[in-house]
């Protein structure tokens, strides 16, 4: 591309243009064409020649668009509007990221959602403007009501009041309606400046001071206007004289360079949680909703959640997840609303989604989960060559994703509390245990031919995640460490998952396999959401010189399939790979040697997961992952969503006050189990195999 062209790529976002490759099915094939944005349109023409001429080809509306991008392919995005989807190709990443940016503003513009903080304008100001358009609005409102009811105290036959009655009822709902909207606006603004007098803020009207009774089908309740007749003083629009018990309690505002940070509520960009709790009203069984207020000013062990008659321990045997359903005919109010606040590419770490998209288990048990398998996990004790290892190695890799994502629901787990830790046991399949109890590690009194796992939260912010698995009577173990960094992009969310795991073969010498995770996406968030892995990862032998190179593909914009997989095992010095790798993560994956036929590699599906052992419920210590979150886990099994958000809000207000107090008493967070190591980034159990002394 020339440095013209760029000069006309970068300039003025009302009217920017430029080439682009679009993906037409016609030809299905990439075709160039020149792009330019229109207010609330995007016009395209086969050149810059055709653009000047008039001669346009097509055209894309911007308003109620969405913008997305792959998360794998540098150069690509799309727009989706009105069920149909359209894809572009910039020639690099900084292209690509000039055009989402810009049409993002234009979309926001075009569909009344401009993000806060746009350019040169403050937060507060941003309100301010709002809560004015409001109050014009409903001023507006208020004179046509008048209006229609001049007209029914007119000469009208009966089925012209009729109507007439029905348009003022009509028209009063609304009011009610921005009435809410009003006040909405003005607790957003209580919150930036939590020094201002909330009366203030409330604009006058001085028509509002009517009776209720003059206005044909009004509803009654606490917004209404008061029936009391105005003096020279003018009445808030609300109809509320005071907002202060509708303020929220500003908790207050720290900032630590300790990676164990716990933002706090002001820190939060948006809280979906917060946001789909005041659109809905109280749920069947519900408990009472509890306030961040009260949350901040009362235990959890005191609140009644309406759980005291579940068997905790039956709730987490019940994995089955369902479906979210259709966000956007659900749930479009909160989407509407994260769309409105998120840009694509935007870190989502301070961005607290609804809890209906959770699934029932911590973060850290889903861990766990990568080795519900572990007979497959052992295999590789016992095999005579360096090359058959790191085969079988490969083997258990690829077949753990499966028992931890084996739903395919795009829901996504707790987000584990700093100090969080999870343990839990297998029994190997067909397998007679020793008798010989181990006296530490993850789990102390645990047969050593069982395979015992513990994970701790060790860091905040950034989220990290340790992890250890080990069985002593094979001499193996696991060490891993996983920083979770999730993003916005637009159709899709995507979860890096940065850091690496150590398998360790003891009894050959410490033999060490180095392995990376592929990053995870909930894909079609703005209809039925669905998962898929995708990224390249390795699966490294220093000592040996084994190495392989595998990539999970995400599904391709154009037709083709989900959930496949392609890599290779080589080793180093030799142009071949000993074995090339192909197929699904959630099925059947083949493997084929240089001079030999295809045969199955693994079958994830082949045999049933083997089923973890854990401590009951109620007998876990409190940080314990299935006991901290019982109160969620069941309300999210009976639907009840307004108790696990307050059950949630509970876990990570306690979280926030406990690191508050910390910074205030100069403590820093020690996590218990594990610790950092010379190499950066990097957690080691504190008693693995081959430190601790005892078994």
């Amino acid at each position: 591309m020339t440095t013209n062209t760029l000069s006309v790529l970068v300039s003025a976002s009302s009217n920017m243009e430029g080439p682009l490759s679009k993906w037409t099915n016609m030809v299905h094939g990439w075709q160039y064409r020149w792009f330019k944005i229109e207010n609330d349109t995007l016009l395209y023409y086969t050149s810059r020649e055709k653009m000047l001429k008039g001669q346009q080809r097509g055209q894309i509306r911007l308003s109620g668009a969405v913008v997305g991008i792959d998360g794998e392919n540098n150069s690509l995005f799309t727009i989706t509007v009105e069920g149909k989807t359209f894809h572009m190709q910039g020639r690099d990443l900084r292209e690509r990221n000039q055009w989402v940016r810009i049409l993002e503003n234009s979309i926001r513009a075009s569909s009344g959602y401009a993000k806060n903080g746009s350019i040169g304008t403050t937060p507060a100001q941003h309100f301010k403007q709002k809560t004015e358009e409001a109050s014009e609005f409903l001023k507006t409102l208020v004179d046509k009501v008048k209006e229609l009811e001049q007209l029914k105290n007119g000469e009208r036959v009966a089925d012209e009041k009729k109507t007439i009655d029905s348009l003022i009822a009509a028209s009063n709902n609304l009011t009610n309606n921005v009435k809410h909207a009003i006040i909405y606006l003005q607790m957003a603004q209580a919150r930036l400046d939590p020094n201002m007098k909330t009366e203030k803020l409330m604009f006058t009207h001085p028509d509002l001071d009517e009776k209720p009774s003059s206005r044909v089908g009004t509803v009654s309740d606490s917004t209404q206007t008061s029936s009391h007749p105005s003096s020279n003083t003018e009445k808030p629009i609300s109809g509320i004289q005071h907002l202060d018990h509708l303020k929220p309690h500003r908790a207050e505002s720290y900032a630590s360079s300790d990676e164990e940070e716990f933002y706090d509520a002001d820190e939060e960009l948006i809280d979906l949680d917060k946001f789909e709790n005041e659109k809905s009203g109280p749920e069947s069984g519900d408990s009472e909703r509890c306030t961040d207020a009260g949350i901040m000013s009362s235990d959890e062990d005191g609140y009644d959640f309406g759980d005291s008659h579940e068997d905790f321990d039956e709730i987490y045997n019940n994995a089955e997840e369902h479906d979210i359903g259709n966000v956007q005919q659900e749930h479009g109010s909160v989407l509407m609303h994260l769309l409105s606040q998120v840009s694509v590419g935007m870190d989502l770490t301070k961005v607290t989604l609804p809890t209906f998209i959770l699934e029932r288990r911590s973060l850290l048990e889903m861990y766990a989960d990568f080795f519900a398998h572990p007979d497959l996990f052992i295999a590789t004790n016992g095999i005579d060559t360096p090359e058959k290892r790191m085969i079988s190695v490969v083997r258990y890799y690829l077949n753990a994703f499966y028992a931890a994502r084996k739903s395919g629901v795009a829901k996504k787990p707790y987000n584990a509390i700093l100090g969080e830790t999870f343990r839990c046991r297998y029994t190997v399949p067909n397998s007679s245990l020793s008798g010989k109890k181990t006296e530490s590690g993850p789990w102390p009194g645990s047969d050593e031919k069982q395979l015992t796992f513990i994970a701790e939260q060790v860091s905040h912010h950034p989220p990290i995640s340790a992890f250890y698995a080990e069985m002593p009577s094979e001499g193996i173990s696991f060490n891993a460490h996983i920083y979770t960094k999730s993003s916005f992009l637009g159709l899709s969310i995507g979860v890096a998952s940065i850091g690496e795991g150590v398998l360790t073969l003891h009894n050959y010498g410490d033999e060490q396999y180095t392995i990376t995770f592929p990053s995870g996406y909930g894909r079609s968030i703005m209809s039925t959401p669905w998962f898929e892995f995708g990224g390249k990862v390795k699966v490294e032998c220093e000592k040996t010189g084994y190495y392989a190179d595998i990539e999970f593909l995400t599904k391709p914009f154009f037709g083709g399939k989900p959930h496949r997989i392609q890599g290779t095992i080589c080793r180093e010095g030799v142009k071949k790979p000993i074995l090339t790798v192909r197929g699904e993560w959630n099925g059947t994956m083949y493997a084929k040697p240089p001079n030999g036929d295809e045969y199955v590699f693994v079958d994830v599906k082949s045999k049933p997961e083997v089923k973890k052992e854990c401590i009951p419920v109620m007998q876990q210590g409190k940080r314990e992952s299935r006991r901290l979150w019982r109160h969620v886990t069941a309300a999210l099994l009976r639907n009840r969503i307004q108790t696990a958000t307050t059950s949630k809000r509970f876990i990570e207000q306690r979280q926030r006050q406990e690191a508050k107090e910390r910074l205030e008493n100069g403590e820093k967070w020690t996590p218990l189990l594990f610790e950092t190591t010379d190499k950066e980034g990097e957690w080691m159990y504190k008693q693995k195999l081959g430190v601790r002394n005892t078994l």
